[in-house]
């Protein structure tokens, strides 16, 4: 079967990442459209687009100047993995959910989610405040709704 071509190019979405200090609980929140619910899930419905291009955009609420990696070490900047949960320690990347580049003096992490299976998916946002010494993980989860655009 030959795969059709894509009806038009990734949704591009915004979601903004608020870091509180770790004796809050949750010691972070997200907030995008993509939710159902507060505090819920991002899920992904393509509707005949192929895949996604997601915008994190942080907000250190500590003061404490929270980042992402450097540039150069965006692969530091994200943790993901097919299946309900949070990703394993040092897992790295599923090939659905990787990140693409650092913007915006280190505040903003793009990613591209490809979308091609219908699944939940874990991910981890690593952030740091000395530039990569150390990290602070931030698990949100995912859902994957529809697949890619070829399977409508």
């Amino acid at each position: 079967m030959e795969k059709e071509e894509s009806v038009g190019s990734p949704w591009e979405v915004d979601v903004d990442v608020y870091v509180k200090t770790e004796n809050c609980d949750p010691p972070f929140h997200i907030d995008s459209y993509l939710q159902s619910k507060e505090e819920g899930d991002l899920v992904f419905y393509n509707r005949g687009r192929h895949g996604f291009i997601v915008k994190f955009h942080l907000h250190d609420l500590t003061g404490e100047g929270w980042a992402f990696p450097r540039p150069s070490d965006v692969d530091e900047a994200l943790r993901s993995s097919e299946g309900e949960g949070c990703p394993p320690q040092g897992c790295g990347q599923w090939e659905q959910f990787t990140p693409q580049r650092i913007e915006n003096n280190r505040k903003t992490l793009v990613v591209r989610n490809l979308n091609e299976t219908v699944t939940k998916f874990g991910y981890a946002l690593r952030v740091t405040k000395d530039d990569g010494q150390t990290y602070r993980t931030l698990d949100p989860g995912g859902d994957n709704q529809n697949g890619n655009f070829a399977m409508r």
